[in-house]
């Protein structure tokens, strides 16, 4: 393992750390949240209206930091601070006059919108009357989401990664506050006063910080001909995240269909957070750069090795957490949330939709980890139409389980369409690095049998034996993944040895 991966796992370690600490506080404001409004009527709607501004917001914005990154990068090294600023300002300068136009219209639309995102509440007048109440309060969200998504994308670049990722310690604190404080004055709009309140303190936090590598200045952006790749790589982007973007507000309108059901999504999809925030999005955001750095300056060995390596780790790291969550489903969300309002019924819901979503944790990290080595060449057009047939295969796959399995296979249907993805665009990464093959992979993933069986026999020993919630969960945990990262060391598995070395390290340390 080169010198240079090795700061790349060891930086990727301390930002971990460093999350985890704040999805522990996360998970309590979601205790907090879940015991005062659980998945009733209100949840529903507030739920339906913050996701619709959620998928708004990635759709638009990602588009443009995701192609930002290579650019601005490619700037950075090869002309200098001054000169990467200056794509930052044009994009600010296109981007927020759009960001208003968009937030105009849908003003203007909000009865539209909340008939097409909730359908399950066309005959439910009093609920689709509270969807319409917190679509507007919510929209400013989308502005605010600009300038913290920009400023994170270029400290991100800048290899400063550290204030980027105290957003959810903030949110879980003012949310927690709120909750507690003006719950039973201002129900469940608290939580968007909560919102309103993190975004500016964070967005504060992020302008301070990002003032050492970038002040905003007026450009000419004819002047910036960099604006031009970035617009003509963000539009294969902006139509690939619509379109994924297109298939949640789908899953987002089966999910109205059943009662709690949009909330149930909600609260599963933080419980996934927790996995994907710590261990996907923290080694994909570092590994982005550096892939961006690697095909600016050509070294596409470095670029392999770095990736094959991302990956095994990836494969390793996830399938035992899969197996857990999977086969713990209902005691993971009743340590997490069952109390107050969250009764057994809101259990059984969303215990089923965290079922869906982590069968697909490995294909998530996995496609992550290769679209951005796609990125990383500025290959967004076969993303693009990747991406729009891995969600034609969701959509399908959403409508048809859901009428046999219910919310279950609505969140099943995302890990299938996941999956789907990540083996579409693992043959396409081969027209840039033909020496990469995900075949690569298959003597790593053939060493996990061993510890798929031994943590499956473990889980369902402990579950037949032990009537405590909290102690089949705790020991399905600590003897099944400890038993697993146990027998992967036996195997000789080459990644899981050098990460174990490098939290011994940092212990020592």
């Amino acid at each position: 393992m080169t010198k240079k991966t090795k700061s790349i796992v060891s930086t990727t370690i301390v930002i971990t750390i460093l999350t985890i600490c704040f999805k522990l506080l996360g998970f309590v404001k979601q205790m907090v949240v879940a015991n005062f409004f659980g998945t009733g009527p209100e949840m529903d709607a507030y739920s339906v209206a913050f996701n619709f501004v959620g998928m708004l917001s990635s759709a638009f914005i990602r588009a443009i930091t995701i192609s930002m990154v290579s650019i601005y990068t490619n700037c950075l090294v090869n002309k200098g601070k001054e000169e990467a600023s200056k794509i930052i300002s044009a994009c600010l300068e296109i981007l927020l006059p759009i960001v208003l136009g968009v937030l105009l219209l849908a003003y203007t639309l909000v009865p539209q919108i909340a008939y097409w995102a909730a359908p399950g509440y066309r005959s439910k007048p009093d609920q689709m009357a509270m969807v319409q109440q917190y679509l507007p309060m919510i929209f400013p969200f989308f502005l605010f989401s600009v300038v913290t998504l920009v400023w994170t994308t270029f400290m991100d670049a800048n290899k400063d990664f550290v204030v980027s990722r105290t957003e959810s310690f903030i949110t879980s604190v003012t949310t927690i506050i709120c909750c507690v404080v003006l719950h039973s004055v201002h129900a469940v709009t608290s939580l968007i006063i909560a919102q309103y309140i993190s975004y500016i303190v964070f967005g504060t936090m992020l302008l301070l910080r990002g003032r050492r590598y970038f002040k905003f200045k007026f450009v000419s952006i004819r002047s910036v001909p960099e604006i031009k790749i970035i617009l003509y790589t963000a539009i294969p982007l902006f139509i690939g995240n619509s379109v994924s973007q297109i298939n949640k507000l789908v899953d987002n309108a089966l999910a109205s269909g059943f009662d709690g059901g949009p909330a149930s999504l909600t609260y599963a999809v933080s419980l996934e957070d927790f996995v994907t925030v710590i261990l996907v999005n923290n080694v994909v955001d570092v590994l982005y750069v550096n892939f961006s750095i690697y095909t600016a300056s050509k070294d596409y060995d470095k670029l392999v090795d770095v990736m094959k390596k991302a990956v095994n780790v990836m494969i390793c790291i996830m399938i035992p957490i899969t197996i857990v969550t999977c086969l713990c489903s209902s005691e993971i969300v009743s340590i997490a949330f069952k109390r107050g309002m969250f009764n057994t019924g809101s259990v059984s819901t969303v215990r089923a939709a965290l079922f869906g979503y982590a069968v697909g944790f490995a294909s998530m990290g996995i496609r992550d980890i290769i679209l951005r080595g796609l990125y990383s060449f500025k290959n967004t057009k076969t993303t693009m139409i990747t991406g729009i047939i891995s969600v034609i295969v969701n959509i399908i796959f959403s409508i048809v389980l859901s009428r046999y399995i219910g919310i279950m296979g609505i969140t099943l249907a995302s890990s299938i369409s996941l999956t789907v993805n990540f083996l579409i665009n693992s043959q396409m990464l081969k027209r840039h690095i033909p020496n990469y093959k995900i075949t690569s992979h298959v003597p790593v993933l053939l060493k996990q049998l061993p510890g798929v069986i031994y943590t499956v026999a473990v889980v369902l020993v402990v579950k037949y034996f032990i009537p405590s919630t909290i102690m089949v969960f705790l020991l399905s945990a600590i003897l099944g993944l400890g038993g697993y990262a146990l027998i992967l060391m036996f195997m000789k598995v080459e990644e899981v040895d050098y990460i174990k070395e490098k939290i011994l390290a940092k212990v020592k340390r």
